[in-house]
């Protein structure tokens, strides 16, 4: 037979071991809930890490497609230029060959030009 005394400890040792069986399990639910949580924010960071590589990707695009217009404004504006700078010399040429090659409109004795 068990004196009292040891009947006591058994009976804290399995309060005890109910005690810790509960916390266990109150562990064992917290740490469930943490890996639920880690879960949907893994989650959500890749949706947003998704997204933000879209976005790189448009902006990218984007300023490849902003310096290609950039460069051919560039050339359209030199070519405008250049163009300018050669109707205004072809001009010029004209201008003197046709000097060159007037005739010369005779005078009537009143000074009116005769036709």
């Amino acid at each position: 037979m068990l004196n009292d005394h040891e009947v006591k400890r058994i009976i804290e040792a399995i309060t005890d071991y109910k005690e810790l069986i509960h916390q266990s399990s109150t562990v064992r639910d917290q740490l469930d809930s943490l890996q639920r949580r880690w879960n949907g924010l893994r989650q959500e960071r890749d949706k947003l890490r998704t997204g933000l590589d879209t976005i790189h990707t448009t902006l990218s695009q984007m300023r490849a497609d902003y310096q290609g217009m950039v460069k051919s404004m560039t050339d359209l504006s030199a070519t405008e230029d250049n163009v300018l700078d050669n109707v205004k010399f072809l001009v010029d040429e004209l201008t003197s060959l046709l000097k060159k090659h007037q005739e010369p409109q005779p005078v009537s004795s009143n000074g009116v030009m005769a036709r």
